[in-house]
């Protein structure tokens, strides 16, 4: 290799790559719980001086992913969710999903979420809030793009004992939806206090498994009170999303 070709190389892909890792990585710390940041802040948490964390901060702010609040911190703009929302648009549970959960909250009035696995966590996708009587307290702040520790949501257990049944089940053999406590699962609010929620898995397709949880103030509905009146139009939306992507 030349000596221009060595020096192209340390300085040209390998700065862009990193330029690009540390762009990425100063957009990621800005979070619900902490959604304003300063520039001495930045720095530190990116481990880079001030200098730099400013050079990317301008960048983010000049490609329209920041703005500046009065106090000269910065925050996201709605422009940041837009890569996520195409990508999540393209998902077949997506599309399917929205006119069936649509439909199941205007018969329950309650909360209704699609969700999938995204490692140890559960990450809510879709999410319509109820109307009916302490829904809107309980969801307040709360929406699409919500995680949470997988094992302490209905959904989450719904997905993690599908896709194992899936992977113990023949091939050829499709997975079934069943009534009844064979084929749901109920969260008892491990991971959300006030909430008891109460979930359906939907294999199809060859896409990821998918999860159709519904939710409720615990105070107002007991789990057997909870699958007594949700459990079969609860399976039907996920048997009617199961057949709309194929499985």
């Amino acid at each position: 290799m030349s000596a221009s070709a060595s020096t192209a190389s340390a300085t040209g892909p390998d700065r862009s790559f990193r330029s690009l890792e540390y762009g990425l990585g100063l957009l990621r710390l800005f979070t619900a719980e902490r959604p304003v940041w300063g520039i001495a802040e930045l720095a530190r948490e990116l481990n880079v001086d001030s200098a730099t964390a400013h050079r990317y901060a301008a960048t983010c702010l000049e490609l329209g992913y920041l703005e500046q609040a009065l106090t000269r911190r910065y925050r996201l703009t709605r422009r940041c969710a837009e890569p996520g929302t195409a990508m999540l648009e393209t998902l077949a549970p997506m599309r399917a999903a929205r006119p069936l959960l649509r439909e199941l909250r205007r018969q329950s009035g309650r909360t209704v979420s699609l969700a999938i696995l995204d490692g140890a966590e559960v990450f809510y996708v879709l999410r319509l809030c109820g109307f009916a009587r302490g829904q809107h307290e309980l969801e307040e702040g709360l929406g699409a793009g919500l995680r949470l520790p997988a094992g302490g949501t209905a959904a989450g257990r719904a997905l993690l004992a599908a896709i194992d049944e899936i992977e113990a089940r023949p091939p050829e053999q499709p997975p079934p939806i069943q009534v009844g406590m064979g084929g749901l699962t109920v969260d008892e609010g491990a991971a959300r206090a006030g909430a008891r929620g109460l979930a359906v898995a939907v294999p199809g397709g060859t896409e990821a498994t998918s999860a159709i949880e519904l939710t409720v103030p615990a105070e107002f509905l007991s789990a057997a009170e909870l699958l007594a009146e949700f459990g079969e139009p609860l399976v039907a939306a996920g048997a009617a999303l199961q057949g709309a992507l194929g499985g």
